[in-house]
């Protein structure tokens, strides 16, 4: 409960995350992840998911992901995955295809219509979204998500792709009140204001906590209302090694490193699997704050660089 206005504050430390997770998902359930490629990625979320050693996860995502699925996947907590595209953008995937060409997950062939228009449908409380676009392609005849139908008042043949309604949803910001105002500084919101607005509970990391009246203040700036957010963390740099512009840029370099120990045991280097074993544990399982995890990626000097790299652009 805020002590100035009296209202229940939605804010969570960083060690009721766990206990958050696992009161609210269970093996084997949706999970949501905002952000796009190596923007916004709720990181530091998804690292406390792995520490929690959630199973078997149906994960979907705004249309572009990447580093974090391929890390959930190598830490085992994968079973199936409907997303568009995974991708590092300048490689693959390496647990992600690895998990695939050995068949350890399901990769259901689905594409970004078909994912936001689940995600709108679920947003507007209706059982599916039409769709005309996917007339004269091959697109349904793998896409689990999206059946034919026929338009009530012309008779018309067209497409519908279910709503797509997430357990839980995670995503990263960079500035909220207490209450669970989400205020994306970037226009690069992507699919988080739908995936918040579709999912059964939402959890939001953000760099910074704003005080209310700061929010109230610039109305038009909020990108999500806290009448769709379940609870809010501060975590300073929780999208790394993703970016969250225009606070800090991506840590392409711990990007490229880990991709490069991932697709050595991909490949089935001598110690690749030990190695990427390795990270997990030196990266995820050991640190026990956001500040501990920091440190283990480069620490404050690391962070000025990507800070300093953001208000370059």
């Amino acid at each position: 409960m805020s002590i100035t206005t009296g209202r229940k504050t939605k804010r969570i430390s960083f060690n009721e995350i766990g206990t958050f997770l696992t009161n609210t998902i269970d093996d084997g359930e949706l999970l949501a992840i905002g952000g796009l490629f190596k923007q916004g990625r709720p990181l530091a979320l998804v690292r406390e998911v792995i520490r929690q050693r959630l199973k078997a996860l149906k994960i979907i995502s705004s249309p572009g992901s990447g580093f974090d699925v391929d890390l959930l996947i190598a830490a085992g907590c994968v079973a199936e995955t409907f997303l568009p595209a995974v991708t590092l953008e300048t490689q693959m995937c390496p647990s992600f295809r690895r998990a695939v060409e050995a068949g350890t997950i399901t990769a259901h062939c689905v594409d970004a219509l078909s994912v936001v228009g689940g995600f709108l449908a679920a947003a507007n409380g209706v059982p599916f979204q039409p769709v005309a676009a996917w007339k004269g392609s091959d697109v349904i005849k793998h896409n689990p998500l999206i059946k034919e139908i026929t338009c009530p008042f012309t008779g018309e043949k067209l497409f519908a792709t279910k709503a797509i309604r997430p357990k839980l949803a995670l995503l990263h910001a960079q500035e909220a009140d207490e209450f669970g105002n989400i205020r994306h500084l970037s226009t690069m919101t992507y699919a988080d204001q739908l995936i918040a607005r579709s999912a059964d509970t939402v959890l939001v990391s953000v760099d910074r906590i704003v005080p209310s009246e700061d929010i109230i203040s610039r109305p038009r700036e909020t990108s999500i209302p806290c009448i769709y957010v379940d609870a809010v963390v501060e975590i300073p740099f929780g999208a790394h090694p993703t970016g969250s512009f225009p606070n800090y840029s991506i840590d392409e370099d711990h990007i490229d490193a880990y991709a490069a120990c991932a697709d050595a045991a991909r490949k089935g280097a001598p110690d690749g699997d030990r190695d990427l074993q390795a990270y997990i544990k030196q990266h995820v399982i050991a640190p026990t704050d956001q500040e501990s995890y920091l440190a283990s990626v480069g620490g404050t000097i690391r962070m000025d660089e990507l800070v300093a790299e953001a208000q370059a652009l």
